[in-house]
C-alpha cells in the first residue's frame, strides 16, 4: 500500500496539535504554502511552453559539483512567474512587512509579458533577470532599486513566486518511476541542491521499502535524503557527513531532539562548522508530511539552535533569530 502523503494543511494541523504556541505563525503562512504547493502542478504546462527545461545531467559536471542550473539563464521565466504572482501576491501583501510595497510589487510582477521575438535574443524582462540572479546567488539590489522595492522585501516575495516555477521544472524532468538522474550511480555527492545549488531546508530518513516481488523482503530504510525548498528537488546524502563543510569523521554529526515523543523530528548539527539542518525520520511516522510545511513547523528547534549559536544551512524567514 502506498504511503499516505499529507497536505500542507494536514502537516501544519498536526504541528499545532502538538505545539499550539506556534499556531499564530503557522496560520499566517498556511495559505501561502498551500497555494505555492498547488501552483507547481498548475504551472507544468506553461513552464514547458516557455521553454524552461532542466539540462541533461552530465556525469563529469555532477562529479565536480556543478548544479544543473549553474550558468543557465532562465529566459522565459517571466510568464510563469507572473502566473504565480497573480495567485500569491494577494496573500503576500496581507503580511505587515510586505503590505506597504503592494503597489510596487504588483507593478513589477504583474505587468504584461512581451511576446518572444522570432529570432533568439537575450531577454530584457527584469523578472527573468531576477530569476537568474536568485538561482545564481547574486545580489538583486539593482533590480529592486529599479522596481522601487526594498531588496529584502523583493527577495522574500521572490522566494514564494519563483519556487513553484522551479518546482514545475523539476517535476517535469523526473521520471514517473525510478531514481532522479542525480541519484543514479552516486552522480551527485554534494550537500547543496543538484538542480539550483541552494542548501537544503530539511532532511529526511526514508521508510523501509517492500520488495514488490516478495512481500517478506524489505529494505531497512533510514537512508538520508536532503530537500531543497527553492526547487523541491530531493537527493541522497551520507548520514554521517555534514552537508555544509563535507566533514565525515566519527562524531562529526550530532542530534538535537525533544525529550518527549518527537515524531522523528530533530536537528542534525555539525560539531566542526556548527551548521544544522532540521531532519525527520519517516520510520517514526505513519504519513509523509509536506516537507516545506514541516520545516516551518520545527521552528521551535531553530530557536534552540540559535541559543546554541548554531547556524541554519539555509537561512529562512523563520530561522533568523
Amino acid at each position: 500500500m502506498a504511503t499516505k502523503r499529507q497536505s500542507v494543511a494536514d502537516t501544519l494541523a498536526d504541528v499545532t496539535t502538538r505545539r499550539p504556541v506556534l499556531e499564530p505563525v503557522l496560520r499566517v503562512f498556511e495559505p501561502l504554502l498551500s497555494a505555492g504547493d498547488a501552483l507547481a502542478g498548475k504551472l507544468a504546462e506553461s513552464v514547458r511552453d516557455a521553454g524552461l527545461r532542466l539540462p541533461e545531467l552530465q556525469w563529469d559536471r555532477a562529479q565536480q559539483g556543478v548544479s544543473l542550473l549553474a550558468g543557465v539563464s532562465p529566459a522565459g521565466a517571466s510568464g510563469p512567474m507572473r502566473q504565480a504572482a497573480e495567485e500569491l501576491l494577494p496573500l503576500l501583501t496581507t503580511i505587515e512587512a510586505v503590505a506597504p510595497h503592494a503597489e510596487a510589487l504588483r507593478a513589477f510582477f504583474l505587468r504584461p509579458v512581451e511576446a518572444p521575438a522570432e529570432a533568439p535574443v537575450a531577454s530584457n524582462d527584469t523578472r527573468d533577470a531576477l530569476a537568474e540572479a536568485v538561482v545564481a546567488g547574486r545580489s538583486i539590489e539593482s533590480i529592486a532599486g529599479d522596481g522601487g522595492v526594498e531588496p529584502e522585501v523583493l527577495a522574500f516575495v521572490t522566494g514564494f513566486v519563483l519556487s513553484p516555477v522551479l518546482h514545475a521544472m523539476v517535476a517535469n524532468a523526473l521520471p514517473e518511476d525510478g531514481e532522479a538522474p542525480w541519484d543514479r550511480d552516486g552522480a551527485w555527492q554534494q550537500g547543496y541542491c543538484p538542480v539550483c545549488g541552494a542548501f537544503p531546508t530539511i532532511a529526511w530518513l526514508d521508510k523501509p521499502m517492500l520488495d514488490e516481488k516478495n512481500a517478506y523482503l524489505a529494505g531497512g530504510g533510514g537512508k538520508k535524503h536532503l530537500h531543497c525548498s527553492q526547487c523541491a528537488a530531493g537527493w541522497k546524502f551520507l548520514r554521517g557527513a555534514c552537508p555544509s563543510c563535507g566533514k565525515e569523521a566519527s562524531g562529526t554529526m550530532e542530534m538535537l531532539r525533544e525529550t518527549e515523543a518527537s515524531r522523528g523530528e530533530r536537528l542534525d548539527w555539525c560539531t566542526k562548522c556548527n551548521s544544522y539542518c532540521p531532519t525527520v525520520d519517516l520510520r517514526e511516522r505513519e504519513a509523509v508530511p509536506n516537507l516545506d510545511a514541516l520545516a516551518l513547523g520545527m521552528m521551535h528547534l531553530d530557536m534552540v539552535a540559535a541559543r546554541k549559536k548554531l547556524r541554519p544551512l539555509r537561512p529562512s524567514f523563520w530561522n533568523m533569530y
